[in-house]
């Protein structure tokens, strides 16, 4: 039996079609295979080439919903443009290495403008004078205004402890994930200066 099945991670609906089975021991399985996402603003599903593909082979093609979306000059007038591709990356890395559960729970109250900061200064170097320009230019988390008095009250409300707490909370994320080697090979290892090497 196959069925379609809604699967939302983060912001976004995955589309999986689930087939169910029997084992060799008899016992029931599902295997899911994914084949699409919603479409967060019309809500239609978007199928992958290879299942719409694979539905049109056995017979069944599936109808995709015309989309007939205009907009006025007025619209396209107000509309802007916004870059998107370094914050996805920035924010991918981030989440994968539990960068932003750590400020999260470090920062409850400022996270999201810590990590705003921290990705203006990668992918720009310059200073928190042009941050407010930055964020009205680039598709990253809502925080409101970032100008220059904004990031000064900002820096200025993050207390050392609240430092402290981030730095034991990176520290725990990354421990299970990272080791210490030490070059054993190499002449500066057996040197006056092992307290150094290690």
């Amino acid at each position: 039996m196959t069925s379609i099945i809604r699967q939302k991670v983060g912001d976004k609906i995955y589309l999986y079609e689930s087939v169910s089975f029997r084992n060799a021991d008899g016992k029931p399985r599902n295997k899911r295979v994914p084949i699409g996402k919603i479409n967060p603003i019309t809500g239609n599903p978007v199928y992958k080439p290879e299942y719409l593909a694979r539905m049109a082979e056995q017979g069944t093609p599936i109808e995709i919903p015309a989309t007939n979306m205009t907009f006025s000059i007025e619209e396209i007038q107000r509309s802007s443009i916004k870059d998107y591709g370094a914050f996805y990356l920035f924010q991918s890395i981030a989440q994968s290495i539990g960068l932003l559960r750590a400020l999260e729970r470090a920062l409850p109250n400022y996270w999201q403008e810590v990590f705003n900061l921290a990705c203006y200064l990668i992918s720009s170097g310059d200073p928190f004078l042009y941050c407010e320009d930055w964020i009205n230019s680039t598709e990253c988390l809502p925080v409101g205004s970032m100008s220059s008095q904004r990031i000064s009250e900002l820096l200025a409300a993050i207390s050392p402890d609240s430092r402290e707490a981030f730095y034991q909370e990176w520290c725990q994320c990354r421990s299970e994930q990272e080791y210490l080697a030490l070059d054993i090979t190499s002449v500066s290892s057996y040197s006056n200066l092992i307290e150094d090497v290690e």
